[in-house]
């Protein structure tokens, strides 16, 4: 069953593209014919399907059908939406809701206000480690210091892939945000673009999603980026308040 799980995790990752048979053994550590047989059943289960044209496998029409059912009791972006679009237009930035998934971080809903930022391309689905954005550094680091290790030494693995600079960077945004007790990413990831992210957590302090803004490194030096962090920590407790009407924890 994890092994099985472990698949549609990484399938959701590259939901648009799918994925190779080769590169999805390599991403979870699983051995060739262990990945086709759990394909094989993925497929005809239809959680998971064959990409028209292609060998690249991706989720299926029934992830989608379950999502569907189970969105009224997790979709917390439905109920935020009114304020967090409020605040992307009155901040002029891009404002995302995250959930925590396990050891990633997913993109609930994209607000954009009047400065687009081309570069930045996540999306609602986008499922990131915890370590690489804002958002999800703000949950890793309101975990138990042991999950936190644990969390930090896997997700570094899987980022190191995408070579040492992107792992320096991340660590360096890592160390800023445990010091500072929020997320903050001044640039470290994509050129030209910072962020800042804040935990949402249930009411036993369990983080479960984030709440964080995106902009140009030069709309987000201090004092505005201190006055930024204040709407996005108002805007994170009216959300934890919302989280009564739902089945996270």
């Amino acid at each position: 069953m994890r092994r099985a799980v472990a698949l549609l995790r990484a399938l959701s990752t590259h939901s648009a593209t799918g994925w190779r048979l080769s590169d999805l053994a390599e991403e979870t550590g699983l051995g060739h014919t262990t990945v086709h047989r759990l394909l094989s059943g993925l497929v005809e289960e239809r959680l998971a399907t064959r990409v028209t044209g292609t060998r690249r496998y991706a989720l299926g029409a029934l992830a989608f059908e379950l999502g569907v059912a189970a969105s009224p009791f997790f979709s917390i972006d439905r109920l935020a939406a009114p304020r967090l679009a409020k605040l992307a237009t009155e901040t002029r930035d891009m404002v995302f809701l995250n959930v925590r998934s396990g050891a990633d971080s997913v993109c609930l809903a994209r607000h954009e206000g009047r400065k687009a930022l081309k570069a930045y391309t996540v999306d609602v689905g986008t499922r990131r480690p915890l370590a690489l954005s804002a958002g999800g550094v703000a949950m890793l680091i309101h975990l138990p210091r042991a999950e936190q290790a644990e969390i930090e030494a896997q997700n570094l693995r899987s980022i190191t892939r995408q070579g040492e600079t992107r792992r320096a960077a991340v660590q360096r945004m890592l160390q800023r945000s445990y010091s500072l007790g929020y997320g903050l990413n001044l640039e470290d990831i994509i050129p030209g673009i910072a962020a800042l992210g804040v935990c949402i957590a249930m009411p036993n302090g369990t983080p479960v999603a984030s709440l964080s803004l995106a902009a140009s490194g030069a709309d987000l030096l201090e004092p505005r980026r201190i006055m930024l962090l204040e709407r996005l920590r108002k805007e994170a407790a009216v959300i934890e308040g919302m989280l009564e009407s739902m089945r996270y924890g």
